[in-house]
C-alpha cells in the first residue's frame, strides 16, 4: 500500500521539490529494508524511480547534493530486485517510461558462455517500451542487426564464481537519475557530459570487482559528433556516500571509436560514457594549454615576489612598524598560502575528468584553498578600511588595538565560513575530480563574501579617489603637479590591486560569449597578483631600494654601488675633489673662499641660486597612526 501510494503521489512531478525527493528516497529505503518478495511492490518501486527521473534537473541536483537522495533511491530499487520472488521461475520484466529492469535466476550451467544485456529505446516519445531491455545468454552484443544503444557482456567466469543465481539488469533512458557536477564539465569549446544511456548488470547483492576477465560495455552516443569518450561507472560510495561518476577500473578497449565507444571494466555496476560535446565559441586546446602554462609561471612568480616582500618588510624595523605595512605583510601571507595551495592542487590533479586524489584529502585541499581565498579577500577589506581612515576620515583616526581586531576578523571569519560551509554541505563540499568547491558551496561560501567585500572596497576606492582629486588646486599644471598626479594615479592603481578588483572578473566568467576573453584576463591578473604587489611595494619604493642597497652592498658590483650615490642637480650632496661627500652648501662656501683668497672679492663669482620653496608641513594628528 505504501509503495502504491508513493507511486501515485510522485506522478505529479511538477510539485516535487528537493525536500520531497529526499522524503521519497527515505520511503524507498524503508520499503527495501522490509525484504518484500511481492512483485507489485517491485513494480511500484520502479514506477517511483521512473517518476523521479521526470523531476526538474535543478531539483534532482539539489536533492543529490543535500543528501544523495537520488542515488539512494536507485540503490533501494536494486535491493528490491534481490528480494522479489519470480513468478513461476520466469524472468520478471518491469518497464516504465524512464526505467526498465529484468530479473532472472540463472544457473551456472545455463550461462557457460556468459550473458548479455541489451538496451534499445524506441517510440516517438523516446521512452523505454516493452522488450527494450533484454537479458540473453552468450555474447549477443555483436550479432544485432541494429546495434543496441547500450549493451553489457558478462563473462561466464563471473557468474560461476558467484554464490547466487539471481541476476538482474537495469536500463535508464537518460542520466538524470545520476546527477553530478562531474557529469557536466565546461572545458571552453565543449561540454564534457554523459552522452549515453545508462545500463547496469548485477549478480545478487554481491560486490563484483577486481575481475580477471573484464566486463565489456558498449554504447551508441546520444549526440553525434562528440569526441574523447571516457568510460565511467556510478560509484555509490563516492562523495561520502552521495555517489559520483568514477573512472576507476574502466578503460577504453582497442576496438573503441567515437561512433561506438566500448569499455572494459573489472567490476559490475551502472555504466555510462562521458564525452566532449562541442558547440558554440570557446577556448581551443592550444589556448587552454597556454593558459595552463601562464597559471604555473604566474603563480611561481607571485610566490617568489610575495616571499621577497614578506622578508623585506618583516625583517626591517623601519618598514615593519608602520600599520599599512603590517596589513601588507598579512595580506601577502594570505596570498602566499593561496598560491601554494593552488599550485599543489593543479600539480596533484593534472587531468580533468579523472579522480586522481582520494575524496578526503581532496576535500581538505579544497578547504585550505577556500580558507586562504577568503583570508586574502578579508585582508583586502582591512586594507580598504585603513585607506578610508587615512584618506577620508583623517581626523580622530586613532583606533585602539586596530591590528589585533583586524587580525581576529581577517583570520577568524574565514575559518567560521569554511566550517559552516563544509558542515552544511559535507557530502558535496568539494569536487573530487579537481578538488574545488561544488556549485552551492561556491556560491554561498565564496561568491557572497566576495561580493560584499567588493562592494565595500569599491565604495572606499571611490571616496579615496574623490578626496585625492579635491587636493588638486588651480587649472595650470606644472611639472611638479604632474608628478603629484602621477603619484596619485600610481596609488590609485595600487589601491585597485589590493582591493581585489581582479577577483570581480570571476563573476563575468559566467557570461558565455565573454568567457574566453574574461578567462584569459582573469588568469593573467590573478596568477600575477602577488608579483604586482612585489613590484608596487618593493621595486617602485625608493625607501625599499635604499634598504636593499644598504643590506646587499657587499654583493653588488662596483658600478652598481657607485650609481647609488649619483644624484641630480636637486641633490643635497655633491662630491669634492678629494672624493668625500659634502653638502652642496659647504661646497659653495669652499669655492667662495678659494675665489676670495686668490682674486679678492668678486660679486660675479658668487653663485646665486633661486630660493627654494619649503613645502608646508602636513597637519600632524597625534592620533594618526600611519
Amino acid at each position: 500500500m505504501v509503495a502504491t501510494q508513493a507511486a501515485e503521489i510522485t506522478e505529479n512531478t511538477d510539485t516535487l521539490t528537493a525536500t520531497g525527493l529526499e522524503t521519497v528516497s527515505e520511503i524507498l529505503q524503508d520499503i527495501a529494508s522490509v525484504d518484500s518478495v511481492d512483485v507489485e511492490v517491485t513494480v511500484s518501486v520502479v514506477d517511483v524511480v521512473s517518476n523521479m527521473a521526470d523531476t526538474s534537473d535543478d531539483q534532482l541536483q539539489m536533492a543529490q547534493e543535500m543528501s544523495g537522495a537520488v542515488s539512494r533511491a536507485v540503490r533501494s530499487m536494486e535491493e528490491q530486485f534481490v528480494n522479489v520472488e519470480l513468478p513461476e521461475d520466469e524472468p520478471l520484466t518491469v518497464t516504465e517510461p524512464n526505467v526498465a529492469a529484468v530479473v532472472d535466476d540463472v544457473e551456472p550451467e545455463e550461462s557457460q558462455d556468459g550473458f548479455s544485456v541489451l538496451l534499445t529505446v524506441t517510440g516517438d516519445n523516446d521512452i523505454i517500451t516493452k522488450d527494450d531491455l533484454r537479458l540473453e545468454q552468450g555474447d549477443t552484443t555483436e550479432n544485432q542487426i541494429v546495434p543496441p544503444e547500450a549493451s553489457i557482456f558478462v563473462p561466464a567466469e563471473v557468474v560461476a564464481s558467484a554464490d547466487t543465481t539471481r541476476v538482474f539488469a537495469t536500463g535508464f533512458r537518460d542520466p538524470s537519475l545520476f546527477p553530478s557536477s562531474f557529469q557536466n564539465v565546461n572545458n571552453g569549446d565543449f561540454n564534457r557530459t554523459i552522452n549515453s544511456r545508462i545500463i547496469a548488470a548485477s549478480i545478487g547483492d554481491q560486490v563484483i570487482e577486481n575481475l580477471v576477465q573484464p566486463v565489456r560495455a558498449s554504447f551508441t552516443p546520444l549526440i553525434e559528433n562528440a569526441t574523447n569518450p571516457i568510460c565511467v561507472f556510478w560509484d555509490f560510495d563516492a562523495n561520502n556516500g552521495t555517489g559520483n561518476w568514477s573512472t576507476s577500473g574502466c578503460s577504453l578497449s582497442n576496438s573503441s571509436t567515437d561512433e561506438r565507444p566500448e569499455c572494459e571494466c573489472d567490476h559490475l555496476t551502472n555504466f555510462g560514457i562521458l564525452m566532449d560535446i562541442y558547440g558554440g565559441s570557446a577556448i581551443s586546446d592550444q589556448v587552454d594549454f597556454i593558459l595552463e602554462i601562464i597559471s604555473y609561471v604566474g603563480c611561481c612568480m607571485s610566490i617568489w615576489g610575495l616571499l621577497v616582500t614578506i622578508l623585506t618588510y618583516a625583517f626591517n624595523r623601519k618598514l615593519r612598524d608602520r600599520k599599512p605595512n603590517q596589513i601588507l605583510i598579512s595580506l601577502c601571507c594570505a596570498l602566499l598560502g593561496l598560491y601554494l595551495t593552488f599550485v599543489l592542487m593543479i600539480t596533484l590533479d593534472t587531468e580533468r575528468g579523472v579522480e586522481e586524489i582520494d575524496p578526503i584529502p581532496c576535500c581538505i585541499l579544497a578547504g585550505f584553498l577556500h580558507y586562504f581565498m577568503l583570508a586574502s579577500l578579508f585582508w583586502m577589506g582591512v586594507e580598504g578600511y585603513n585607506m578610508y581612515v587615512m584618506f577620508v576620515r583623517v581626523l580622530n583616526t586613532y583606533l585602539p588595538y586596530f591590528l589585533r581586531k583586524a587580525s581576529l576578523v581577517a583570520w577568524g571569519c574565514p575559518v567560521l565560513i569554511v566550517a559552516i560551509t563544509a558542515g552544511a554541505t559535507r557530502q558535496m563540499y568539494a569536487e573530487t575530480d579537481y578538488c574545488f568547491l561544488t556549485l552551492w558551496p561556491l556560491v554561498g561560501g565564496v561568491l557572497v563574501p566576495v561580493g560584499l567585500i567588493m562592494i565595500f572596497n569599491i565604495a572606499v576606492f571611490a571616496r579615496v579617489i574623490r578626496r585625492l582629486n579635491k587636493t588638486v588646486k588651480g587649472r595650470m599644471i606644472d611639472e611638479t603637479e604632474k608628478r603629484r598626479r602621477l603619484r596619485r594615479f600610481q596609488n590609485a592603481i595600487c589601491i585597485l590591486l589590493l582591493m581585489g578588483l581582479t577577483w570581480a572578473l570571476g563573476y563575468l566568467s559566467i557570461i558565455r560569449p565573454a568567457s574566453e576573453a574574461v578567462l584569459a584576463v582573469f588568469t593573467v591578473l590573478n596568477s600575477l597578483q602577488g608579483y604586482f604587489i612585489f613590484m608596487l611595494y618593493c621595486v617602485r619604493q625608493p625607501q625599499v631600494r635604499r634598504i636593499w642597497r644598504s643590506q646587499f652592498q657587499c654583493c653588488l658590483p662596483e658600478f652598481m654601488r657607485a650609481s647609488s650615490f649619483r644624484f641630480t642637480s636637486n641633490s643635497s650632496t655633491v662630491k669634492n675633489s678629494s672624493g668625500r661627500f659634502l653638502p652642496s652648501g659647504r661646497k659653495r662656501k669652499a669655492n667662495q673662499s678659494n675665489n676670495l683668497s686668490s682674486q679678492g672679492f668678486l660679486p660675479e663669482s658668487v653663485e646665486r641660486t633661486p630660493p627654494e620653496r619649503v613645502p608646508r608641513a602636513p597637519y600632524q594628528n597625534k592620533g594618526f597612526d600611519s
